[in-house]
């Protein structure tokens, strides 16, 4: 999977840009608050059909305009188009210029990769963002599990609701607890083997990239433990704390609760890690991510590292160089080219971004 072109119209501090990629490495390189990372997330959005750092999408459109485009030619077994209109209704999200109704249908078209400097909080952050990186990533190779978490979270609205109510429907309560039941059970099974998928190559990807031997790992906690016997169990946990959701009014089980907590040597990465042993596990993760990702779709997603090299030394930008897959799109942001400067080669397109605009530079 490669993305051949991309178009811009009023998007953050762009008012009008196209732009090529190199089928292997694109450079992006600027100073800072010239447009690098909102090219990054113009793409990430043809992914994912949102932003990856405001939850308001409006923020994303240009100062004074009514309205911004995202229009990226995706090369797979076959060229398609995917594009997103913000507008002040919100956004409208499209497949080869048909309307696609339900983000489910578009996300994952593309599948894109991403690192940002924001990935270093989700050791620290809430169960929130690590959920949602879980909700992202699973969700891009598997519609199934959008449409499941879509139908779970809109039940347990109704179940928050009829819990508020002075006097409770018993018979609609049951009704809406069993199928949360049904579906939480499903989103339980496809969360764990989702993050065992990813166990299964992220202590090797931290042990190249790190150059050390500390063993990291990551664990789902959810509301039950997955098994053949998942749905009793929760049922039945929800039958203890059904007294107790009656007098707080809200559902205290569920995998709106759920975490993942991320180890080393069997110690929480927020107690232990230093600020560079979580760059490369955050890294690490990412290229854990490109394997199930490829291993789902068969195909090669595309890589976008926005300003990942200016905080690693040298050895370990050589170590991250090495072992960043093979015909691998990759479409990389920097300050400094002396930074990628290992990585750099004639086939190599480099651009130069200043002020939202874009122009390439034929020289290292």
């Amino acid at each position: 999977m490669k993305l051949r072109s991309l178009t811009l119209r009023d998007f953050r501090n762009i008012a009008s840009l196209s732009v090529s990629f190199n089928e292997s490495i694109t450079v992006l390189v600027g100073d800072n608050a010239q447009g690098k990372t909102n090219l990054l997330e113009s793409i990430y959005f043809l992914s994912t059909g949102r932003s990856h750092r405001v939850n308001d999408e409006q923020i994303c459109i240009k100062n004074d305009c009514e309205s911004a485009l995202i229009k990226g030619v995706i090369e797979g077994s076959s060229p398609f188009e995917l594009k997103v209109v913000l507008h002040p209704l919100g956004k409208s999200l499209y497949y080869q210029q048909t309307l696609i109704k339900r983000s489910s249908d578009f996300i994952g078209k593309m599948n894109a990769v991403l690192f940002s400097p924001s990935d270093m909080e989700l050791f620290d952050a809430s169960p929130k963002a690590r959920r949602r990186f879980m909700d992202t990533e699973l969700g891009k190779i598997n519609p199934v599990y959008v449409d499941l978490l879509s139908k779970t979270m809109k039940l347990l609205k109704d179940r928050n609701t009829i819990l508020k109510e002075k006097v409770i429907d018993e018979a609609y309560l049951e009704v809406v607890t069993e199928r949360l039941v049904g579906f939480q059970s499903d989103i339980i099974r496809l969360r764990t083997a989702f993050i065992q998928r990813i166990n299964a190559s992220l202590n090797k990807y931290f042990t190249q990239l790190s150059l050390s031997s500390e063993n990291i790992q990551i664990d789902y906690s959810g509301p039950v433990e997955w098994s053949i016997d998942c749905e009793t169990e929760l049922r039945e946990k929800y039958q203890r704390h059904l007294e107790r959701d009656k007098f707080m009014k809200v559902t205290s089980v569920g995998i709106h609760r759920d975490d993942l907590a991320f180890k080393m040597n069997g110690i929480p990465v927020s107690d232990l890690a230093s600020q560079g042993q979580r760059r490369m596990i955050v890294i690490a993760l990412k290229c854990a991510l490109l394997d199930v990702i490829e291993e789902t779709i068969g195909e090669k997603p595309i890589l976008l590292l926005d300003d990942v090299f200016s905080e690693l030394d040298a050895l370990r930008r050589k170590a991250l160089f090495s072992t960043l897959h093979q015909n691998t799109q990759t479409i990389i942001s920097t300050t400094d080219l002396e930074h990628v400067k290992e990585w750099l080669s004639d086939a190599v397109t480099i651009y130069e971004v200043t002020s939202g605009k874009i122009r390439e530079r034929k020289q290292l």
